[in-house]
């Protein structure tokens, strides 16, 4: 059976200081979740270089000196670097911690530390790899560090699905997607927050299935990497729905 290649290291389970609710459970969940439709590829940590594309000096250094969490953060940021590159041959999954999405080019919050998802497509536009991407997030919450960083760059456009009922959800998606076909890229920050046990209350474990088809059938040159999910018991089983969906758009 076919699966879907997924950056992970057991180094995203360090227990570095956060908030309780961002927790290595999250990961440790997931992985156990989806060994029956993943296959794990050990990332290595990005470079100060590759921070530089999207983050300034001082916000590099302000996180630098807290080790454990630049480790760790550098290792997602690495991550996601190698699903995006992995993304242009099939489609992959970044299983990252911490998350990235309110990380913006001076400024962090949210749990995050540096920008997992615009790292990875400044990465790809600055080697040459595309000429445009589009991103989607999905996550219950603003990705306002993404937008911070890529709201001046003509080569990426940003959609956030911002919903308050379930219809509206997939009406937003399907408006976000519409001309998905048309980049050389698509990527997704994943959160699964919008969960009907979660913080968003809005979404069922199938949603996930349709959502990752409706991704991965509108652009092949697709990938994802983890934001939100706070509902831990089922976080493995919502993302294995999820890559489900996308395994089977690929078939």
């Amino acid at each position: 059976m076919k699966k879907i290649k997924t950056t992970y290291s057991p180094s995203f389970l360090t227990d570095y200081p956060t908030v309780d609710c961002e927790n290595p459970d999250r990961i440790k969940f997931i992985h156990s979740g989806i060994k029956d439709v993943a296959e794990f590829i050990e990332p290595e940590p990005c470079t100060l270089s590759d921070l530089a594309l999207c983050h300034s000096e001082e916000l590099i250094e302000t996180v630098s000196r807290r080790k454990e969490v630049f480790d760790t953060a550098s290792l997602a940021a690495g991550g996601a670097i190698m699903a995006a590159r992995i993304a242009l041959v099939e489609p992959s999954f970044a299983l990252v911690r911490p998350p990235g999405h309110h990380a913006g080019h001076d400024f962090n919050g949210g749990f995050c530390f540096f920008n997992n998802m615009a790292i990875a497509l400044k990465d790809l536009l600055g080697h040459d790899m595309i000429e445009n991407a589009l991103i989607v997030d999905i996550d219950l919450h603003y990705g306002n560090g993404t937008y911070d960083i890529v709201r001046s760059d003509p080569r990426i456009s940003f959609r956030n699905i911002d919903a308050h009922s379930r219809e509206s959800f997939f009406s937003y998606l399907d408006e976000a997607l519409k001309d998905a076909a048309d980049y050389d890229i698509l990527g997704c920050s994943l959160g699964f927050d919008t969960y009907i046990r979660d913080w968003g209350g809005l979404l069922n474990t199938g949603d996930y299935r349709r959502i990752g088809s409706s991704l991965a059938s509108a652009n092949p040159r697709f990938f994802s990497i983890l934001e939100g999910g706070y509902y831990i018991a089922d976080l493995g089983t919502n993302t294995r729905s999820f890559l489900k969906g996308v395994l089977e758009a690929c078939s």
